[in-house]
C-alpha cells in the first residue's frame, strides 16, 4: 500500500516541490512571454507534458520509499 511521507502536509515548504509547481506552471509563463510577441506560443502536447512532469514529480516527492539497503 502506497503511504504518504511524514509530515506531508508540510510539503509545501520543500524545494523540490516548489520547483516541480515552477515547471508546471512553466507553460503558462511562457505562453504569457508569446502573447507579449516575443516568442512564439507552445505546442498543446509540449504543454500537457511539462504539466503531467511537474505533478509526477510532485506525486513522487511525496510518497514514501524505501529505503536504500546498505545506505547509511
Amino acid at each position: 500500500m502506497m503511504k504518504l511521507i511524514d509530515d506531508w502536509k508540510a510539503a509545501w515548504k520543500l524545494a523540490s516541490v516548489w520547483v516541480f509547481a515552477f515547471i508546471g506552471m512553466f507553460p503558462d509563463i511562457y505562453n504569457a512571454v508569446a502573447a507579449m510577441g516575443w516568442m512564439s506560443e507552445l505546442p498543446l502536447p509540449a504543454l500537457w507534458a511539462i504539466r503531467g512532469l511537474a505533478v509526477a514529480g510532485i506525486a513522487s516527492r511525496l510518497i514514501k520509499q524505501q529505503a536504500v539497503k546498505g545506505a547509511k
